[in-house]
């Protein structure tokens, strides 16, 4: 009956996430965040470890869930690089964990939160893991996305961003500043699984696969794509 469709497993398991982003007209992970221009800062050595380099960037504290005021959810920092040799920006995005780098986890406060990769990056034949900790106080109690909003509206956060080559210790790599809300930037979509450094790929690829599918669907049922 005409030509058979080729449907990927991963197509099929994140339908849910395309409905459900449609229902409720945002997007699944991580629905409700502040989005801000800012800085990185790169304080690593040129040549050691990943390549993140200095420049303007565009980013985003978020909760993972959307819980509302401060009850605790799983927090999120993402940011996008832009890359003019390469055929699109980077994209990276952290999420809070607990006891190590794989361990996804809900965050009480802004304060003392340690954002993870989740999953390792290959970069020139190494195994690499991103991990970043808030550095501006915050004294508001809880996980209040006003209390980011309104920090960086005043003075700016600052996020001291670590890089560990396999499962060595982590050391400095640079600083995220954001320091001005943003107004006119749109529904940005960040999406590591296709904005990334062009030596740069997330690790194990077929994980890689049904998270980009995953991020695929939700930007579908929010018409974001």
């Amino acid at each position: 009956m005409g030509t058979p469709l080729a449907v990927g497993i991963s197509d099929i398991a994140t339908l849910p996430l395309r409905l459900g982003s449609a229902v409720r007209g945002r997007r699944v992970f991580h629905p409700v965040g502040v989005l801000a221009e800012g800085t990185l800062e790169r304080v690593a050595p040129l040549g050691e470890g990943l390549p993140l380099e200095s420049g303007d960037v565009i980013g985003r504290v978020s909760k993972g869930v959307g819980l509302p005021g401060a009850v605790p959810d799983v927090a999120g920092v993402a940011w996008r690089m832009p890359q003019p040799s390469a055929p699109t920006p980077w994209d990276v995005l952290l999420a809070s964990t607990v006891r190590g780098r794989l361990l996804l986890a809900p965050a009480a406060s802004w304060s003392g939160t340690t954002f993870s990769s989740l999953m390792p990056l290959r970069y020139k034949d190494g195994v690499w893991w991103l991990q970043a900790r808030l550095s501006t106080p915050i004294d508001s109690p809880g996980l209040a996305l006003e209390a980011i909003r309104s920090r960086i509206a005043s003075t700016g956060v600052d996020f001291d961003i670590e890089q560990a080559a396999g499962t060595g210790g982590f050391l400095p790599l640079a600083r995220l500043t954001l320091h001005t809300l943003a107004t006119n930037s749109g529904d940005i979509s960040f999406d590591p699984t296709v904005h990334s450094h062009p030596d740069v790929e997330l690790m194990p690829g077929w994980l890689t696969g049904f998270r980009r599918a995953a991020y695929r669907r939700s930007r579908q049922g929010r018409d974001a794509e």
